[in-house]
C-alpha cells in the first residue's frame, strides 16, 4: 500500500493540492528527517566549488575532506525511508569499498575516496532497529553506493538520466545491479510550484517534495521535507558546501553540466532566501557533520 502510493504519486500525473509553497508550509506533517555521518571523501576544492566564477576570487585549490551522508526519513502513516544511502561496510578498511575495475585502488587511493572512519549504512540502519520501504536518491556516484547491502526488492527512485560509473574494465559500480525495483522521478508530469518549476509531492500530502536540479548530474535531484518540527531542503550535490553556499557559488569541476547545475544551484539559493526558516543540508556538509578545509 505504501509503494504503491509512492509509485502513484511518482509515475501516474497524480496532482498535488497544493499549488504554492505558503499553503505547503503552512500544512506541516509528522515527518522527520535524520542525518547520518557514513564516512570520508578526499575531494580538491575545484570539484565542489567553481573556482572560475568571479565570487570565488579568495579561494585556491586544495583538498578538503568531505562527509558522506545518508538521510532517514520518517513519516508517521508512510514509514521509514532513505534520501542516499552513504557507504556501506564495504568501505571499512578497504579502498574503493565496492567500486570495481582494474584502476580502483590506485585511483580511489590517491584521488577520491579514503577509508571511512564511522559504520556503513545497513549497520546503523540495524542498530537503530529502522525497515526500509525504500530509497531516493539525489544522484548516484557515491551517494547509492551503500544500496548493495540494502534490501534489494524496496524501490530506488533517482530522477531520469541517472546511471552509475562505467568506464569498464577501468573503474565502474554496480550499485543498483540487483534491484528490481528501478523508478524514475518524472518532473514532466509534476506540479509547476513556484520559483522551482515542476515538482513532485511524493506522498501526495505536501510532506515530502522532489525537485528538479539538474546540473551536477543529469538526473539530479533535491528534496523538501515539510515537518512539524522542521522544514528542511536536502540540497544533494547542486550544493554541496556551505561555504560554496554562503559565496553564491555553484559547484565545480566534479559537475557534467557546470551551467546547467549553475541554474539549479541559483534556483535553491532563491528559494531559501524568499524561506529563509527553512533548514538547509548541504550534499556534504551540516551543522553537525562539517566539511574539514585543509
Amino acid at each position: 500500500m505504501i509503494i504503491h502510493l509512492v509509485m502513484k504519486s511518482v509515475h501516474n500525473m497524480v496532482y498535488s493540492k497544493f499549488d504554492n509553497w505558503e499553503a505547503v508550509f503552512a500544512n506541516p506533517k509528522s515527518i522527520k528527517i535524520e542525518t547520518l555521518n557514513t564516512g570520508t571523501i578526499v575531494s580538491k576544492i575545484s570539484g565542489i566549488i567553481n573556482l572560475n566564477n568571479a565570487k570565488a576570487f579568495q579561494l585556491k585549490d586544495g583538498i578538503v575532506n568531505l562527509p558522506v551522508l545518508a538521510h532517514i526519513l520518517q513519516h508517521e502513516k508512510y514509514g521509514n525511508y532513505l534520501i542516499d544511502t552513504g557507504f556501506d561496510s564495504s568501505f571499512t578498511n578497504k579502498i574503493g569499498g565496492n567500486f570495481k575495475g582494474i584502476l580502483k585502488k590506485a585511483y580511489f587511493k590517491n584521488h577520491y575516496i579514503q577509508e571511512k572512519s564511522s559504520q556503513g549504512i545497513e549497520k546503523q540502519l540495524e542498530e537503530k532497529s529502522i525497515s526500509l520501504n525504500g530509497v531516493f536518491l539525489t544522484h548516484i556516484h557515491e551517494h547509492a553506493s551503500g544500496s548493495p547491502s540494502l534490501p534489494d526488492e524496496i524501490p530506488y527512485m533517482c530522477g531520469d538520466g541517472e546511471h552509475e560509473t562505467n568506464f569498464f574494465p577501468l573503474i565502474y559500480s554496480t550499485f543498483l545491479k540487483n534491484k528490481f525495483n528501478l523508478k524514475k522521478l518524472d518532473f514532466s508530469v509534476g506540479q509547476n510550484m513556484p520559483i522551482l518549476g515542476n515538482c513532485i509531492d511524493i506522498f501526495g500530502d505536501g510532506s515530502f517534495w522532489a525537485v528538479s536540479t539538474s546540473g551536477h548530474t543529469k538526473g539530479h535531484t533535491s528534496y523538501i521535507v515539510n515537518g512539524k518540527d522542521a522544514k528542511v531542503i536536502i540540497t544533494g550535490d547542486a550544493c554541496i558546501s556551505k561555504k560554496g553556499f554562503e559565496l553564491g557559488v555553484e559547484p565545480g569541476k566534479y559537475s557534467s553540466n557546470i551551467e546547467e547545475g549553475r541554474k539549479s544551484f541559483l534556483k535553491l539559493k532563491t528559494f531559501f532566501e524568499n524561506y529563509p526558516f527553512l533548514k538547509i543540508i548541504f550534499g556534504h556538509e551540516t551543522d553537525e557533520f562539517k566539511i574539514i578545509w585543509k
